[in-house]
């Protein structure tokens, strides 16, 4: 896909910032991107078959909102890491396996999607995404959630299909925590500290799947207090 055919999303992009190209069967990134580079907020090229992204992607200096999900990536450029104003980027279904450390220059980051990308390590430098509030880290690899993202105020944590045994005390460092997803990994009661149900500020813990004694968790130490929080966060949804 490329020249006159996509002469008119493009030229729709040029007026509302918007470029959405999902499910094109693209194989290469459209040179033709880079005539928006002014103005483009939004780029959408999930469902792709993209295996690299240029260095020049640096250059969308307004982007606010990138969504790569479902292609091909192994590796993210430097340059990416020169998107200043990104806050949002989709990277799901991609096989990346390592962290892109390429992207803790991208500061304004809130919302973050690393899901489904063979991730088995979390870097403690995560920590330099001090914006983010969301991040989706389900179906991967990952063993231990490093202290650093327990020091972010993020809201919500999806950790969902790993093969974590231990939820860290260090997210009593988090007063902004209000959900952590936890569903099919490893966790047993002795991988949950009575800080996490006592002093945090987490009204769901979602922990379906794993090897939990259910009786043995409800007595834990610090288990009232959090069912307390669970009950009027779901009060208010009613």
């Amino acid at each position: 896909m490329g020249g006159n055919t996509l002469s008119v999303p493009i030229d729709h992009a040029k007026k509302t910032g918007v470029l959405s190209l999902q499910a094109k069967k693209l194989e290469k990134f459209p040179e033709d991107i880079f005539e928006l580079r002014r103005n483009l907020r939004t780029l959408d090229l999930s469902h792709n078959k993209l295996d690299e992204l240029p260095d020049d992607i640096g250059c969308l200096q307004m982007l606010r909102t990138l969504k790569l999900e479902d292609n091909k990536l192994g590796m993210l450029p430097k340059p990416i890491g020169n998107l200043g104003k990104l806050e949002a980027l989709h990277l799901s279904g991609n096989p990346l396996m390592d962290w892109p450390t390429q992207i803790h220059r991208c500061t304004n980051l809130k919302h973050l999607d690393l899901s489904r990308c063979r991730i088995s390590e979390v870097p403690d430098s995560i920590n330099c995404l001090k914006k983010l509030d969301y991040l989706c880290l389900s179906n991967n690899r990952i063993h231990t959630i490093p202290e650093g993202l327990c020091e972010l105020k993020l809201v919500e944590i999806d950790l969902n299909q790993n093969e974590i045994a231990v939820i860290p005390s260090a997210f009593t460092k988090n007063t902004s925590l209000r959900v952590l997803r936890l569903d099919y990994n490893s966790i047993t009661c002795a991988g949950i500290p009575n800080e996490i149900l006592a002093d945090t500020t987490i009204s769901t813990l979602s922990l379906e799947g794993n090897p939990l004694d259910v009786r043995k968790f409800h007595e834990m130490d610090g288990y009232d207090k959090y069912n307390e929080r669970y009950a009027a966060t779901k009060r208010k949804c009613d």
